[in-house]
């Protein structure tokens, strides 16, 4: 199973360190700590985390909660990390839309059991879904649905059985709108749900009666994607 990809930021390097250790022994991988907003932003960006545990005052200003604006955008999960919890603090938060507080001082026991418990209710509840435009209406396709993308030109054809939709997307576009990671590019003009595979070959995969080419130096990986999905 892939591990879960965090994000801190934290601008005391005993409390972010004391957060890495315990995230790391509970199979997390921490993709990255930031000790202000521009890193914050850049590691965001950059390293594309599941979820962000953030501080609510770095540097004694409310730049956490400027980056947790940016997270409610691109509706990615986080936690605050906060020593305050009085009306001021709260207020500042009001506008914002977090997981849950983690108040320090905390143990690392009780900071993972506060995340664990929350995280993976967040997970069960949540079901990722491909929402994208095409023709004036608006698709919201389950992402356990695709079979596969298929690149047409500048568009991309969406395969969900037992049809399949034109969008004025390249795949590439649309393949990193995907948040599963259990999809992969055989070939570049394919990106296939490998969950939907139901033969390996040589040069090709097949699911079920459709065949899709395989480059051949691509399908080490690929076998190592199906050996780590979720």
């Amino acid at each position: 199973m892939a591990k879960h990809r965090f994000l801190i930021i934290e601008d005391d390097p005993f409390i972010s360190r004391t957060i890495k250790n315990t995230l790391e022994k509970n199979d997390v991988t921490v993709v990255g700590i930031a000790k202000n907003l521009e890193i914050a932003l850049q590691l965001l960006n950059e390293k594309k985390p599941d979820l962000c545990l953030v501080d609510i005052q770095l540097k004694g200003a409310f730049d956490g909660i400027v980056f947790a604006k940016e997270l409610d955008k691109i509706q990615l999960p986080y936690f605050y990390l906060t020593a305050q919890t009085d009306p001021i603090t709260i207020s500042e938060v009001n506008n914002t839309k977090p997981l849950g507080y983690l108040v320090k001082p905390f143990t690392s026991a009780g900071l993972w059991s506060s995340i664990s418990v929350v995280w993976n209710k967040y997970l069960a509840e949540k079901e990722s879904v491909l929402a994208i435009k095409s023709d004036g209406y608006l698709y919201r396709i389950p992402e356990k649905d695709i079979l596969f993308l298929e690149a047409f030109d500048n568009y991309c054809y969406i395969h969900v059985e037992p049809k399949k939709i034109l969008v004025p997307h390249t795949l590439k576009k649309v393949r990193k709108q995907l948040k599963g990671n259990h999809f992969f590019v055989p070939h570049r003009s394919y990106c296939v749900n490998t969950k939907k595979i139901t033969n390996i070959g040589k040069k090709t995969i097949h699911l079920n009666s459709i065949e899709i080419s395989l480059s051949e130096a691509r399908r080490p990986q690929l076998l190592e994607v199906i050996k780590n999905i979720d």
